[in-house]
């Protein structure tokens, strides 16, 4: 397995670390996640303000549990293996530091998982870099441990198609397509060209929760002052994108929810004729043979027809 690739070092270690160096660590340190979640973790936290759209509801990309952590008490008691993904400036201006975080994980028998945007990250209160403690085994650059994912995957018979994006629940997505369709996507744009038309991806799910309300029938559009500017925020926090790129994928999927409104519609979406497509093509994946085939068939088939 890929953890056992990556960890079989770090057994005896509490806190397994990594780090993303990012030109501005406001944006894109979430691309990271799902390879934690591929690692095994199920519960993480990070800023709430990379989720949340103002003070309204919480949007994920994959089915993990979400704490807010400012003394380790949210934590559920059996202290399952955890991720946290912080940066420099939440760790030394706001309440929210991991130190807690460290410090009951340091005597768990799980283990913590920590991505952070420096190598010289500290912890309030320590006296050196989180990666210079004896509890702590270095796993290096979250580039480093992408490039192992890539080998597994190629390892599997999958690729890595997207040019332009280290995030690998993204991935995930255009080799589905690829999949299912048979064509070919090179770049994450592409993917968001093609997805309001294909609600068997994973990656419709998130959208489904942006653009859908409980208390109103089919979809509704992000109101352009408010929320728009919150799903470009929510886009690069998680892919490398610039400003402008994300405002143009937010605005093109907010226009497609104006003119067909049962677009991210979970309801419209299972009676979509590409999902019994999906479902005919996830025969052809063997669950038992990789963790991606078994994760792949899973998402072809989440919906009951």
């Amino acid at each position: 397995m890929i953890r056992d690739r990556l960890i079989s070092e770090v057994q005896e270690s509490e806190v397994a670390y990594m780090y993303d160096p990012r030109e501005n660590s406001r944006w894109g340190l979430l691309r990271a996640l799902p390879a934690l979640c591929y690692l095994g973790v199920d519960d993480f936290t990070y800023p709430t303000s990379w989720c949340q759209f103002g003070r309204g509801d919480r949007h994920f990309e994959l089915d993990y549990d979400y704490h807010v952590i400012s003394n380790s008490l949210d934590i559920p008691d059996d202290s399952p293996d955890f991720g946290v993904i912080t940066n420099d400036y939440y760790e030394e201006e706001t309440p929210y530091t991991i130190k807690y975080l460290i410090d009951r994980y340091t005597r768990s028998d799980s283990m913590l998982f920590a991505l952070t945007d420096s190598k010289q990250f500290q912890p309030q209160g320590a006296k050196r870099p989180l990666y210079q403690d004896p509890f702590v085994e270095m796993l290096g650059t979250y580039g480093s441990v992408y490039e192992e994912f890539e080998a597994a995957y190629q390892e599997y018979g999958w690729e890595l198609p997207l040019t332009n994006t280290k995030n690998l629940f993204v991935q995930d997505n255009a080799n589905l397509y690829r999949f299912v369709t048979g064509e070919s996507l090179s770049k994450a744009t592409e993917l968001f060209e093609v997805l309001p038309e294909a609600p068997y991806l994973p990656l419709y799910d998130p959208l489904t929760s942006v653009f859908s309300r409980p208390e109103e029938f089919g979809t509704v559009p992000l109101d352009a002052e408010e929320g728009l500017p919150e799903l470009v925020r929510w886009l690069r926090r998680r892919i490398e994108w610039d400003r402008d790129t994300a405002r143009d994928i937010a605005s093109s999927l907010n226009k497609v929810v104006i003119s067909e409104g049962s677009t991210f519609d979970p309801a419209a979406a299972r009676r979509h004729p590409s999902i019994r497509e999906a479902r005919q093509a996830a025969k052809n994946l063997d669950p038992e043979a990789s963790p991606i085939d078994h994760r792949y068939a899973e998402w072809l088939t989440r919906y009951e027809l």
